[in-house]
């Protein structure tokens, strides 16, 4: 009986999810103030966490979650929990990554607007009754060269947003991308130097794993134009941040745009405070839409766990 079942939602997520586990009959226990102290003394009691981006679900609580049998992230990344530690386990760990699909590649493909418009700029300078329309020369994305790094579910969206604006749409991937996909959109594949190269935006849509951290550094932006644009709605630590401060200050690169940081909220204020860069608190999922849709499915992923044995998502 799922009665039986104790969920732990440590962080707020939308009533929609909640109330479909109550009406499948779920014991819910809220606490979307919890502390990790507060999360080791309830731990042993429940069977399903879950979480946000604000509990860490480390090798101490899970090791401590005697009964705990599956292990909830409405949203994307994992970076806070020890998905390691839970595999060992035989924990199971979901994600609701479909549901925010669409609103992070939506982000993107704004955030390009805004630097290739100088948007922001435009604003502030409004505001501060300044007039300088002839000193703000944009550019069009039709005909640009976008590069996307990394051509999962967002990355692969973004491509088809960034194809319907007529750019040329180029992509790296390590693993075989489906050919469907790539002839459907005009979507080139590409080696990462050349992607680098090439673009005249360049999009990060990859998880934090130790072979990406830190992946885009000095040596990746000697080989970018010094026209370009970087886009990161992925992860924070996919970029050296003073490499990316001493791209931006000696112009070789024309700007960038980041939804993500190392620490959030980030500490490198310096580096948010160029001109030439657009900062944004982490947003990309931060739409009505995509709330309400993490919450169902991750919602649904529990109902099926148990009601029909779906260990995997």
């Amino acid at each position: 009986m799922n009665s039986d079942k104790k969920i732990l939602i440590c962080d707020k997520i939308e009533p929609e999810g909640v109330d479909l586990l109550k009406e499948s009959g779920f014991t819910i226990l809220e606490n979307p103030t919890i502390t990790s102290e507060e999360l080791l003394e309830v731990i042993s009691e429940v069977h399903v966490i879950v979480v946000r981006s604000r509990t860490k679900i480390t090798e101490s609580v899970i090791n401590s979650g005697k009964i705990l049998e599956l292990i909830c992230r409405p949203g994307t990344g994992i970076d806070n929990i020890d998905s390691s530690t839970a595999e060992k386990n035989n924990i199971p760990v979901f994600t609701s990554v479909e549901a925010s699909t669409n609103a992070v590649a939506e982000l993107t493909i704004s955030l390009a607007v805004s630097l290739a418009r100088s948007i922001p700029l435009a604003d502030r300078s409004l505001k501060d009754n300044q007039w300088i329309k002839n000193s703000i020369l944009g550019s069009e994305l039709r005909g640009k060269t976008f590069g996307i790094i990394g051509l999962g579910r967002i990355g692969r969206r973004t491509g088809i947003l960034a194809s319907a604006l007529e750019m040329k749409v180029i992509g790296f991937e390590k693993q075989i991308v489906d050919k469907d996909y790539l002839s459907k959109y005009n979507v080139t594949q590409v080696e990462l130097n050349e992607l680098l190269s090439k673009s005249d935006f360049i999009s990060l849509h990859l998880p934090a794993t130790p072979e990406t951290i830190h992946m885009i550094g000095k040596e990746q932006f000697e080989l970018m134009k010094n026209t370009s644009f970087l886009i990161n709605t992925a992860r924070g630590q996919l970029i050296v941040e003073s490499d990316l401060f001493d791209a931006l200050s000696n112009n070789k690169i024309a700007g960038a745009a980041l939804d993500v940081f190392e620490t959030e909220p980030p500490t490198n204020t310096d580096l948010i405070k160029l001109k030439n860069l657009i900062a944004t608190p982490h947003i990309g999922a931060q739409i009505i839409e995509a709330q309400k849709e993490a919450s169902i499915v991750i919602a649904q992923k529990i109902i099926n766990f148990y009601l029909e044995n779906k260990t995997t998502e």
